[in-house]
């Protein structure tokens, strides 16, 4: 996950690999904070079937991109996103 936003715009990130449907509570409470422009990312074993992704901010802008790599030789899956609010509207996925 990158924070393509400014450094004033952090936003909380967390992902877990489960089957899921909504975000658990898990995830709402073991985010931590990409500060604006940084990159974070979240190693998982090839066996994970799927992963959760939450992301929000603290009613700032949210600015984001998303890779999702899939080996050495896959073309990786790209989600670049923005919201107005992040706190009103998080993004899940």
């Amino acid at each position: 996950i990158r924070n393509i936003g400014e450094i004033e715009f952090p936003l909380s990130a967390l992902v877990a690999c489960e089957n899921v449907d909504e975000p658990s509570p898990e995830c709402a409470t073991a985010s931590m904070i990409i500060q604006g422009g940084a990159l974070r990312t979240y190693p998982f074993d090839p066996t994970v079937d799927s992963v959760q992704v939450l992301l929000k901010t603290d009613g700032r802008p949210l600015n984001a991109r998303i890779e999702l790599l899939q080996g050495p030789n896959n073309n990786k899956q790209v989600i670049e996103l923005y919201t107005e609010d992040g706190f009103d509207r998080p993004f899940f996925c």
